[in-house]
Order: C-alpha cells, then sequence, then structure tokens
C-alpha cells in the first residue's frame, strides 16, 4: 500500500507544470525615437535577463505621460523615468527608486542656436521663437523653464514656445531654422552631434543650465523587493572595463550607475509645484 502511495506521489509530481518563467515588464520614456531606442536597448535586455533569470521584455512609448501611465496602472515592473515624471509616479502610484547613472547628480540643459543668430544669452530670447520638448520632461522643460522664469525671461516667449515632443526633435528644430532656440538634454545633444546625426556646425549652444537631478530607475510599488533589488545589482554591476557591458552603458550614455534617493527630488518637486505641473 505506502508502496502504491509513493508511485502515485511520483506521478503526480511528474504531471505537475513546471514552474512559469518570471516575466518583468521594462518601460522607458522616450527621449529619442521609440523605435529606434528600442533596438539600441536589446543588448540591456538582454543582460538583465541573465542577471534576474527574468524574462525581460521593453516597451518605449510615443510620449513620457505614458509611462507614468503604466506604472499607476501596475502594467510596468520596472522604468526609465526623468525626474519630474519620477515624481509624479512618486506621488500617483508609489514607485521605489532605484539606481542612476553617475551624471545624472548634476544633469544641464542645453539651450542652442543657430551659429549666426543674435541670441547670446537667455535675455536676447525677447520676441524670438523657441521649443521645449515633451511637456512631461525634466531637462527639455521643467528646469529649462525654471530657470527661464528665475533669469527674467519674457514670458511671451515660454507661452508662445512649441513642444516637439522630444530632444532630438527639439535640436533638429533649431538647426534647420524651424525655431530660433531651444532647450535640450546634455546627453543627447551631445549624442547627437557627436555621431553626426545632427551637423554640430548648424547649431551653437548659447547657455547652460545650473546642475539638477535627473533621471532614475524605478520598481513599480508592488514588485518583490528581491526582484528589485537584483535589478539594482544588475545596474550598478555594469563595468566600462568590459566590452560588451560598455556598449550597454553607451546606449545608455553612462560611465556608471550609483543608488537613488527619493530625497535627491525635492527641489524637483518643488520646481514643479511652483510651475503649476504637479
Amino acid at each position: 500500500m505506502c508502496c502504491r502511495i509513493a508511485l502515485l506521489a511520483l506521478l503526480l509530481a511528474a504531471c505537475k507544470p513546471a514552474a512559469q518563467q518570471q516575466t518583468l515588464r521594462l518601460s522607458m520614456i522616450p527621449t529619442t525615437d521609440p523605435s529606434k531606442a528600442t533596438r539600441e536597448m536589446q543588448p540591456l535586455v538582454d543582460y538583465l535577463a541573465r542577471k534576474t533569470g527574468a524574462k525581460v521584455e521593453i516597451t518605449i512609448p510615443t510620449n513620457y505621460a505614458a509611462v507614468v501611465e503604466a506604472l499607476v496602472n501596475d502594467q510596468v515592473d520596472i522604468a526609465h523615468l526623468g525626474g519630474f515624471t519620477y515624481v509624479q509616479a512618486s506621488r500617483r502610484a508609489g514607485v521605489k527608486p532605484l539606481v542612476q547613472r553617475e551624471r545624472d547628480r548634476e544633469f544641464h540643459s542645453k539651450f542652442v542656436t543657430q551659429p549666426g543668430s543674435p541670441i547670446h544669452s537667455l535675455a536676447d530670447l525677447k520676441g524670438r521663437s523657441f521649443a521645449f520638448g515633451d511637456v512631461n520632461s525634466t531637462s527639455g522643460h521643467l528646469m529649462p523653464e525654471y530657470f527661464m522664469r528665475k533669469n527674467g525671461v519674457d514670458l511671451e516667449v515660454i507661452a508662445r514656445a512649441i513642444y516637439t515632443g522630444g530632444h532630438d526633435a527639439t535640436l533638429l528644430a533649431v538647426a534647420n531654422g524651424k525655431v530660433d532656440a531651444g532647450a535640450l538634454d546634455e546627453a543627447v545633444f551631445q549624442r547627437l552631434t557627436t555621431t553626426g546625426k545632427v551637423d554640430p556646425a548648424k547649431v551653437r549652444v548659447f547657455w547652460t543650465t545650473p546642475p539638477f537631478f535627473d533621471y532614475v530607475w524605478v520598481a513599480r510599488k508592488g514588485v518583490d523587493p528581491a526582484t528589485a533589488r537584483s535589478v539594482s545589482d544588475a545596474f550598478l554591476a555594469l563595468d566600462a572595463n568590459d566590452p560588451a557591458q560598455k556598449q550597454i552603458l553607451d546606449a545608455l550614455a553612462a560611465s556608471k550607475y550609483v543608488p537613488a534617493e527619493d530625497a535627491s527630488y525635492d527641489a524637483l518637486r518643488l520646481a514643479a509645484e511652483q510651475a503649476g505641473l504637479l
């Protein structure tokens, strides 16, 4: 009888379906063309899959707000946000900061115009057309507008500004003379002008903002702490001396990752509240 019970138990165990592999849903705000960014992030996806043991899927929507909404609706587990979208997601969804690039602790926006333009300072923007990126961008809207107001830029310039939807689109709008000036992420500016995507001879930086905290990787509130920790550890372990990992860091415009803390974004919260955006 005991043998029969033991045999039955073995048969039942053999018939049990294997445990499903965990799926980790990643998303990123679209700082550049989403389809191109998705392809460039494939090495990161493969790396995180190896490090976490999960099946990793990535989606990059066409606007910043979509990533925040996905976090609010539990449709994304790990996300790459800008500082402003982080404070939005923190307030609305209770996301937890994980890691950020070392450079994100002292990030800047670049104000650009054409080489022959008479614009050489913020004061020269009066009467000129201006471009921001996405309305929810930290370095493409929130902080540039904050510093413009702080430095007394004519409010009509801000009121009449266009929103291109992305940093690359802002730089192209300036380079092609569609607007007189614009503001964008310093890392995107550097990448586009050094890789030939935008001719550096067609744009000129005329002002750089003071430093502020920006991009951060976060975990959805309900993500298992061990999973969130494995993602953090994976980013912190990225080593520029390893050619494969350097490719990932280069795609992320990073030299290394460091732990991120919520309190670092208090100044951004204040700026967003003062602008009536939070």
